[in-house]
């Protein structure tokens, strides 16, 4: 059985064979191998601001991220981070760490309540030594969240900070909450840390948008008035 003592969740029962949101990488594995990925996995509840891995804590668990949201950020001063990326379920987190390092290189934590697997590592590098198509599906996956990563720092240096905070709202509305109206799982620090910016500016951003008529906000509760309006911004930065 996979050790829990880095998983501070709360631990549910799993059954991998008859998993109905299981990966496509699972889905290609024999009923050998989910009787020994079932024996090494533990079903985990985090509840909002939970981290799923630590920073610099010893990488033992590959975590597959069957509902939620969570943020994966990297400490770059005393009291500030920098979120590389926002991951919606279903989705892996940690795997660029599998052989890289053994040492988790950034944190994980849920911004709502989440459920996930955590697979010991061990037997997660056995499923890839012996099925090819289950590593093939896995490397795929690390390829398209290189691909959104690069398209993403190179958004940061090329588009306004008006054009990435309209962006963001829309992410939340149409990604995420599909409704126009949601209460933002993130702080204005939060945002500011997702986009290389300041808390300030954000705020700025913001407010600009809501006497424009384009959102209503109450407090961490968004109205998007005008998607078209905003998506404008987002896209052309006017």
């Amino acid at each position: 059985m996979a050790s829990n003592e880095s998983i501070t969740g709360q631990a549910v029962s799993t059954n991998c064979s008859i998993c109905t949101v299981k990966s496509c990488a699972v889905a290609q594995l024999g009923e050998i191998e989910l009787v020994l990925l079932n024996d090494n996995v533990a079903r985990v509840r985090f509840e909002a601001g939970d981290k799923l891995f630590k920073e610099k804590a010893l990488n033992s668990h590959v975590i597959y991220l069957r509902s939620g949201l969570a943020k994966l950020h990297v400490q770059v001063a005393e009291s500030r981070d920098f979120i590389l990326r926002l991951v919606s379920a279903p989705s892996y987190l940690g795997l660029a760490t599998i052989f890289g390092d053994n040492v988790n290189q950034y944190s994980a934590t849920a911004l709502t309540e989440v459920e996930a697997c955590c697979i010991d590592i061990n037997t997660f590098k056995e499923l890839l030594h012996n099925n090819g198509v289950f590593a093939a599906e896995i490397i795929g996956d690390i390829s398209r969240v290189e691909l959104l990563d690069f398209k993403r720092y190179a958004s940061l240096s090329t588009q306004s900070l008006a054009s990435l905070v309209a962006g963001v709202l829309l992410y939340f509305s149409r990604k995420i909450f599909h409704s126009s109206q949601y209460d933002l799982p993130l702080t204005r620090t939060e945002i500011a840390e997702l986009l290389g910016t300041t808390r300030e500016g954000v705020t700025r951003m913001i407010s600009n948008f809501k006497a424009e008529g384009l959102i209503n906000v109450r407090r961490s509760h968004i109205s998007i008035i005008k998607q078209e309006a905003l998506k404008s911004i987002a896209d052309t930065g006017q």
